[in-house]
């Protein structure tokens, strides 16, 4: 099943994916990661993409932030407030990838750069695209620190990240994304690897991104009981396509297709979502 999800108000559209393939040239041939993927985000909502290892989820959204690896290419459209990332070419992209396009990776403990000081690892992002200074550019991260919770200390600023706890650098790469006030944050895994309590501190940041700052937010995961914690909509992905999306009410209540449910068979019945 593969649909296109339609948008009430046209003006509200920050993000519209059309006929999405993402291809990979490998020793076996060329293979197709993701077949014909449509997808739309508004402003200020949360779509959860979710589907297991391999789905192409993760593959989707590299492709649109010119993130694939040197043996990909895709072919399609993903226009971002009237502009093609695919397209463009990559000095254009860069005018939006890490200012108005966030993008939190998969493993927190490995994606930040271990030698650099916190607080160089966040100044950097706004020197580069706002032309901030050092001085007014560490200002700001003690801002974004604020607004995912953690302590606007000059200890936290000057420490390393392996001084800190898996939680605090999951924490702290949402704040690197948040440095240049995005319109749209990509996340991808942000949970894996945390434990269930640091896991719900997490999704409360940003459920508090959409509805405080009115920031759109894609979080990819494996996971439909965290995408359900957050997400407005929902697209399912199995095999690199879209089988199934909808409102999250509408999909986690009265699923139609079959991995969907099984999907939904894997939580535990414990667990409201």
């Amino acid at each position: 099943m593969q649909s296109t999800q339609k948008n009430i108000k046209n003006n509200d559209l920050l993000l519209e994916v059309n006929n999405l393939n993402v291809f990979f040239n490998t020793t076996d041939g060329l293979i197709k990661a993701v077949n014909n993927i449509n997808l739309s985000i508004n402003k200020g909502e949360c779509l959860g993409v979710v589907g297991e290892s391999g789905s192409g989820k993760t593959q989707t959204f590299f492709s649109i932030t010119g993130l694939l690896s040197n043996n990909g290419y895709c072919k399609g459209s993903a226009i971002f407030k009237g502009f093609d990332l695919i397209s463009s070419s990559k000095k254009e992209r860069m005018k939006y990838l890490g200012k108005s396009i966030g993008f939190i990776f998969q493993d927190p403990m490995t994606s930040l750069t271990p030698h650099m000081k916190i607080g160089d690892q966040l100044s950097e992002i706004s020197i580069f695209h706002d032309n901030l200074t050092k001085k007014e550019s560490l200002k700001r991260a003690l801002e974004v620190l604020d607004i995912v919770k953690l302590p606007k200390s000059r200890n936290l600023i000057t420490s390393y990240p392996h001084e800190l706890s898996g939680g605090m650098k999951q924490r702290i790469m949402i704040a690197i994304s948040l440095m240049c006030s995005p319109e749209l944050i990509i996340a991808d895994e942000p949970t894996t690897a945390l434990d269930v309590t640091t896991q719900s501190e997490i999704l409360n940041i940003f459920n508090d991104l959409k509805n405080q700052l009115g920031i759109s937010i894609i979080l990819i995961s494996h996971n439909i009981g965290v995408i359900a914690e957050t997400s407005d909509n929902i697209i399912v992905m199995k095999d690199g396509s879209i089988v199934e999306n909808g409102s999250t009410y509408n999909v986690l209540t009265n699923p139609q297709d079959k991995y969907t449910k099984l999907l939904l068979s894997c939580i535990p019945p414990w667990l409201d979502v």
